[in-house]
């Protein structure tokens, strides 16, 4: 196929690649770079991210300081604290997320939510 388009196969693989993920725009640069070098993952190590849940004294912290915030009763360190709770959340999120989408284009079926639970 490269030698019919005359172009580099690596120009060719890598026009495929960025065709098939979805689009990372708008995300800082390292966090789009990790999502797209997920691609090259295996099926186990996708579905442990896709599995993962932050700690439950993560999601605690996080609940304590938003109430703190609802309430005006943030301190400069809180609010940096939440900042980084909320980045550390929502980059999971995304994770999750993009491992899903690269699990489904590997033919998994992804309809159903009971397949992302952890398995114990």
């Amino acid at each position: 196929m490269a030698q019919t388009l005359r172009r580099s196969l690596e120009d060719v693989l890598v026009d495929a690649v960025a065709t098939a993920l979805p689009p990372l725009a708008g995300l800082p640069q390292a966090l789009a770079d990790d999502l797209a070098e997920m691609t090259f993952l295996s099926d186990a190590e996708l579905w442990e991210i896709a599995r993962s849940t932050l700690p439950p004294e993560h999601h605690q912290k996080m609940d304590a300081l938003l109430t703190r915030k609802g309430q005006g009763q943030l301190t400069a360190n809180e609010h940096r604290t939440l900042d980084n709770l909320l980045d550390e959340y929502q980059t999971s999120i995304l994770k999750r997320g993009q491992a899903a989408v690269l699990l489904q284009g590997r033919g998994y079926n992804m309809s159903d939510p009971a397949v992302l639970k952890t398995l114990s």
